[in-house]
């Protein structure tokens, strides 16, 4: 556009040059140009400039020409300008073709048909141009949104393998590491019978989930996460009393206090304190496995269901620390607060304690009450 400008201003010079003289049409003509080089920056008021001087040069000079570049101009408005702005245009446009004409134009004759014609391409041509442009700026913006979509997409397969080997296979290894490092030391036959039993069975587990990641990463899907199962399946009370005989195993006296009946939960509150019993278990092994004791307690009360871990570090002895914001707790509590709960954990006195919290479901009738 301006390197157009720019040539005609040029012509324009040379044509001042050559006759020696300069006149109001030559003043016009590249105050008319400069208004077209402004589309570049600022169309609605470059489109005033344009209808200013085509006005002026029609109306007090009777020039048929600026009718003329009035008419091409057209395809500028068209393209750039908001409605309003064009719909003055037009009008202008139709206003100074009726004066002229009327007037006695400086058209040869026929040209009043010519420069309807060419307003009409003119205008149909920056419409074209107009909608080509939003349509690439939709497409643009399409793609824009099916980029971040794919993103989001890749990030939440990233976080169901991330969850897989956490709370599958790395729950799993920390078992058989701590057994198959306490096997040398087992004082008895018993004992390291247990060990072994241990490691086998969690072995097998971190071997069948290490298939159920390769699944996830081949196909998108698992059966834990399709079917969103645990690794320990059966009640929540059924739950928590293997994970107690997980840490007595492992040479942690464990206290467990569970509700006589049933707890009110959904299925999904149910599944989520599950899995944070897991996950403060696995802790208590990995970070303080010389732990001189652990208690487990499960509360129903009006509102929610309680859950709280705790373990105590042995007498005279700190148990090896550990900042409870890992990977598993954070994960547990963004799930948690999705129910509508809370989970609490960081250290005691003596030891450390987790305590979360699921509300009820409360059209569920508790025996109790």
């Amino acid at each position: 556009m301006i390197v157009t400008v720019a040539i005609l201003v040029c012509i324009t010079v040379g044509f001042i040059v050559a006759a020696r003289e300069f006149t109001q049409s030559d003043l016009l003509a590249i105050v008319l140009y400069a208004g077209l080089a402004a589309f570049a920056w600022n169309p609605n008021a470059a489109a005033f400039a344009v209808m200013s001087v085509c006005a002026v040069g029609v109306i007090f000079l009777g020039s048929g020409g600026d009718l003329l570049e009035l008419a091409l101009a057209a395809a500028l408005v068209s393209a750039t300008c908001v409605p309003r702005v064009l719909f003055a245009y037009a009008a202008l446009l139709t206003v100074l073709t009726v004066h002229i004409s009327v007037t006695g134009s400086a058209l040869a004759e026929g040209g009043l048909y010519g420069v309807v014609g060419i307003a009409v391409i003119a205008l149909l041509a920056g419409l074209t141009f107009r909608i080509v442009a939003a349509r690439e700026s939709i497409l643009i913006a399409d793609r824009g949104r099916v980029m971040t979509e794919l993103g989001l997409l890749a990030r939440e397969e990233q976080e169901k393998i991330a969850d897989e080997l956490h709370d599958g296979i790395a729950h799993d290894l920390t078992l058989v590491l701590f057994h198959a490092r306490a096997l040398p030391l087992q004082p008895d036959e018993p004992a390291r019978n247990v060990s072994l039993t241990t490691i086998e069975e969690y072995a097998e587990r971190a071997l069948a989930n290490i298939q159920s990641l390769l699944t996830l990463i081949r196909d998108g899907e698992t059966s834990r996460h399709g079917d969103e199962t645990t690794r320990y399946q059966g009640r929540l009370v059924d739950v928590i009393s293997s994970l107690a005989t997980l840490l007595r195993n492992a040479g942690i006296p464990t206290i467990v206090a569970l509700p006589v009946t049933s707890c009110p939960l959904s299925p999904a509150g149910e599944r989520m304190l599950t899995e944070i019993a897991i996950e403060a278990v696995t802790n208590i092994i990995k970070h303080a496995p010389t732990s001189g004791s652990a208690r487990i307690d499960i509360t129903d009360r009006s509102d929610v269901v309680e859950l709280i871990v705790t373990n105590a570090a042995p007498s005279g002895a700190a148990s090896r620390t550990w900042s409870g914001g890992g990977r598993g707790m954070v994960r547990s509590r963004q799930r948690l607060e999705q129910l509508s709960g809370r989970l609490e954990s960081g250290p005691t006195p003596n030891g450390w304690l987790l305590k979360a919290t699921v509300p009820v479901v409360l059209n569920t009738t508790h025996p109790s009450r």
